[in-house]
């Protein structure tokens, strides 16, 4: 340990050598702040200190040079805001735990402070503040940090043992910071697979005191050893008692996950978008939960709140813009009311939006054109979109290597204009080329009406003979459980489509209607379209529309 922090009797002048030897960064927009900042810290015994009058080129000079302790204050004017830095210095570990990161701030919205205090900055400062409160203030964190600091270079090493010595090093030695050495001993535990020693130190901790870092800390290791009862209970009552602890909602949609339900996620993940709504990746995954629960409003709304925070985020992916594009196709398909109109609008000022943003990128400009197609299919521009479709063709087989996204983009578009064997060609060929891939295969397999894979087409049929099997002994609700859980990952699989509704039928013929029923019902059609004469579902296909016409005929519009 550096023998300058000998925790008793430690001097202001110690404390001007340890900042001696730090190399600093002051993050703001104002040039005067900058320039106070700069001989504050100077003041306080700095030596080298850079200055940055915006988050592009903070994130550079961070890429450059290793930085000891940066002050950025959280508002930065047009661009990345402090959050947004601190997210991508992180993300692009250009600046890791053993620099010294305080956020300085004059607002105090309930967005801001909770969005940026779950980026974990190592301080936050309000203004106003004084030099001798900031002094103070800096003082006790840059010591705490300096005396923890071998635990945080061994773990930003990767060295998770070694980093779990020196915090049972500094607990024997009864260090003033002990407290936070059992914190990082727990997750180092977690880090190390070591669940039973975790959980034997959470016990520990809070059988003397109730404290939150170990109660959350003690719910992550119950969830990881399955303990879903026992988390969820320990998870419910602190977001009882406080429901502002981001980590405890974003758990329990891990622990719903588990448990397949759905939208028990959904519900944790939206309370969790509204306390920090700037996360986009979690707004990602609402939407694709809202998706899988067939709620196309939260789907639409995540899908744009996703574009509206990627913006200056090290996470925005022009995918964002064509993702609510193709929802929007989806859900006004046939639609001609004005909400419908509403949608497909705002749906085409984001396609004219990412052509314009990523305009140096062909692949993007591309894929746009591919999603209008689907728009124009959608709205029953027929002519409008033969033509869109030639020039999305055109751009396509003009990309010398396209990207993924870009040919699943392609696939798409091909099997929404019914050239289902072109469609299915192109997906055989990323097939072969990401055959070891699981999360792409999956998606591969959703685009078209049957699965391209084996394991899709083994999951698929196994999915069915189980949604059968309950249909065949009248267990209904489970048979359309079990449908509804396969055609999340297999959207346009005729065979289960038509299961679905065949399943809701029968519940509707021993139950009676339910407008759940009509929604779903609605979607599975979209999702086949129109079946022809010469297909071999046709005749089921006719059949089951009969029925809809009777109980759910709103679902036919």
């Amino acid at each position: 340990m550096n023998p300058l922090l000998a925790e008793d009797g430690l001097k202001q002048i110690d404390i001007v050598k340890i900042y001696n030897n730090k190399k600093c960064l002051v993050i703001d927009d104002f040039p005067e702040i900058r320039g106070s900042l700069t001989r504050t810290l100077k003041t306080f015994g700095a030596q080298s200190c850079d200055t940055a009058a915006d988050g592009e080129e903070a994130i550079k000079l961070c890429s450059k040079k290793r930085y000891d302790i940066v002050l950025c204050d959280y508002n930065l004017g047009a661009g990345k805001d402090g959050q947004q830095i601190l997210e991508e210095v992180r993300y692009l570990r250009v600046l890791l735990m053993t620099s010294l990161f305080v956020m300085i701030t004059g607002e105090s919205s309930r967005e801001m402070v909770l969005g940026a205090l779950e980026c974990q900055p190592d301080d936050y400062i309000t203004k106003p503040y004084t030099q001798a409160s900031l002094k103070v203030r800096l003082n006790k964190a840059i010591v705490r940090h300096e005396a923890l600091l071998p635990i945080k270079k061994a773990i930003s090493d990767g060295d998770y043992r070694n980093a779990l010595e020196l915090c049972n090093d500094m607990i024997a030695n009864q260090s003033k910071y002990s407290a936070d050495c059992l914190k990082m001993k727990g997750q180092l535990h977690f880090l190390l697979k070591q669940l039973k020693e975790a959980q034997a130190l959470y016990e520990s901790v809070l059988g003397k005191k109730p404290v939150m870092w170990a109660r959350l800390g003690m719910s992550k290791t119950l969830l990881a050893q399955k303990k879903y009862d026992a988390a969820e209970k320990m998870l419910s009552e602190i977001i009882a008692e406080d429901d502002r602890y981001i980590e405890a909602h974003d758990m329990l949609t891990e622990l719903h996950l588990e448990k397949k339900e759905t939208q028990l996620a959904q519900k944790s993940t939206e309370k969790a978008t509204q306390i920090s709504p700037k996360s986009v990746l979690r707004h990602r995954r609402l939407a694709k939960l809202a998706e899988q629960n067939h709620d196309d409003e939260i789907a639409l709304k995540s899908y744009q709140h996703s574009i509206k925070w990627g913006l200056n985020s090290c996470h925005e992916s022009e995918q964002d813009y064509f993702n609510y594009a193709r929802k929007a196709a989806d859900v006004t398909k046939g639609d001609q009311t004005s909400d419908a109109k509403m949608i497909l609008k705002q749906a085409n000022t984001f396609l004219d939006r990412a052509r314009k943003r990523y305009a140096d990128r062909p692949e993007v400009t591309a894929q746009a054109q591919m999603v209008e197609t689907q728009l124009l299919l959608s709205e029953g521009k027929e002519d409008k979109a033969a033509e869109s479709a030639q020039k999305a063709k055109q751009l396509y087989n003009g990309l010398s290597a396209p990207n993924l996204e870009t040919s699943l983009e392609f696939a798409r578009t091909l099997h929404a204009l019914d050239e289902e064997d072109e469609a299915r060609e192109v997906l055989a060929q990323l097939a072969a080329r990401h055959e070891n891939n699981a999360e792409v295969m999956q998606i591969i397999d959703g685009i078209t009406g049957e699965p391209i894979s084996d394991t899709g087409k083994q999951v698929a049929a196994k999915l069915t003979k189980q949604g059968i099997g309950s249909y065949e002994q009248k267990n209904f609700e489970t048979a359309i459980s079990v449908f509804e859980e396969a055609l999340f990952t297999y959207p346009k699989h005729v065979g289960l489509n038509l299961n679905l509704i065949q399943a809701i039928l029968a519940d509707t013929e021993a139950t009676g209607c339910q407008d759940k029923y009509e929604k779903l019902c609605r979607k599975c059609l979209r999702a086949v379209g129109n079946i022809p004469p010469d297909h071999k579902q046709h005749k089921r296909y006719a059949f089951l529309y009969k029925q809809l016409e009777k109980h759910y005929p709103a679902a036919l519009i």
